[in-house]
């Protein structure tokens, strides 16, 4: 049995051992290997050595390189750490997944979108039990002092990281000092060895206020996100929009533009405010799927027929617009595809490391046609 590490601390299941949460065909390879042999046959100091198993700085500055190499040595040796913080840093396969939630995010869970991924998450982890932590993150906190890191990261035992809102640079050099894989679902994150998954919200855009056209629509109301907005998903939302409007010849009155913060309460609130100019719009575009609700319930409320007088489409595809009346015609936002090939991503980053660059990638939007879109009926002069 290996002498323990310095910092040893006990299993979550009550035992100071990592055998029991180790595979058996690491478990075969365990025998007694000391810090002087790592340290030798790596080239290193055992300072080293103690500081890269502990995670932490006993004064000896370790290289990303070193990092690699000891725990390549490790690995080769049969080295099995007795603390399980350590055996996850040198076997990043048997640490857990989670999922890390912006604080920027409405609800946290009770956001539909990240309600979508986490489900999706959970589902495509192949473990039959399907584990899935999450916890949140502060976008705009310096980290670097590594002082109150979310849960997960300062616990040591995770070691497959995807997280949803705005990259925080602190934190996400924290987990690449470490060698742990980084999945961004949603937002951009333009840092080395991170992977990002998009959406493409121009071309949501741009399907939504095509499919009204189709129909017949010409003068639309847009419900966009509050009033000088820089949120990537909102800047590129308004962009498609403007898009459209070239492509296919539209006016887009200002006066038929409401801001908001894209919830259900601002969807009604931009239908009263739109249908206050006349002539009023005989489509809106609503770039979520809770405002599109908003305004379709407000535009009921007001005896307008949806979509017999007005055509009314959403923005994500979550639960609810399948189960408004009418049923809400949408643009699938890939939340779930998004998920999926964030888990694939991260078994690939596990088994191969990261690239020294960032990579992205942009999954397709697709639209959902149901009841609340028709063809137009009211001519304007």
């Amino acid at each position: 049995m290996n002498a323990p590490t310095e910092g040893e601390s006990p299993l979550r299941d009550g035992t100071s051992s990592s055998a029991s949460r180790v595979p058996k065909q690491l478990s075969d390879l365990q025998k007694t290997i000391t810090m002087a042999q790592i340290a030798k046959a790596a080239g290193v100091s055992q300072g080293a050595i103690s500081s890269l198993l502990n995670d932490r700085d006993y004064g000896i500055r370790v290289s990303e390189r070193t990092r690699e190499r000891v725990f390549k040595v490790c690995r080769e040796m049969g080295y099995i750490p007795n603390d399980l913080r350590a055996v996850v840093r040198m076997y990043p396969e048997l640490g857990d997944f989670c999922l890390l939630l912006g604080n920027g995010a409405t609800g946290g869970l009770r956001d539909p979108f990240a309600h979508r991924l986490a489900v999706a998450a959970m589902e495509a982890i192949p473990d039959p039990s399907h584990p899935l932590s999450l916890a949140l993150y502060d976008e705009s906190r310096d980290y670097s002092a590594q002082q109150e890191l979310p849960h997960p990261i300062s616990a040591g035992t995770f070691s497959k990281f995807l997280f949803h809102g705005h990259p925080n640079p602190s934190l996400i050099d924290i987990l690449a000092r470490r060698g742990l894989p980084l999945v961004s679902l949603g937002y951009d994150a333009a840092h080395p060895g991170v992977t990002s998954f998009l959406a493409d919200y121009a071309s949501a855009s741009l399907a939504a206020i095509e499919h009204l056209v189709e129909l017949g629509h010409q003068h639309f109301g847009i419900i966009s996100g509050s009033f000088g907005s820089t949120h990537p998903k909102v800047l590129e939302l308004n962009h498609g929009v403007s898009q459209a409007c070239e492509r296919f010849h539209l006016p887009i009155e200002a006066q038929h533009i409401a801001y908001g913060d894209l919830s259900e309460s601002a969807g009604q609130t931009a239908l009263d405010e739109i249908f206050s100019h006349q002539p009023a719009p005989t489509a809106i575009f609503a770039m979520s799927d809770s405002a599109a609700i908003g305004a379709l319930n407000r535009a009921q409320a007001r005896g307008i027929k949806v979509p017999g007088e007005l055509s009314i489409v959403g923005c994500s595809d979550d639960a609810g617009a399948s189960s408004s009346y009418p049923r809400l015609t949408t643009v699938h936002l890939p939340a779930e595809e998004m998920a999926q090939a964030g888990i694939k991503e991260i078994d690939r980053l596990v088994r191969e490391g990261a690239a020294d660059a960032p990579r992205k990638t942009s999954l397709p939007v697709h639209l959902v046609r149901r009841d609340s879109t028709g063809a137009c009926l009211v001519q304007k002069v």
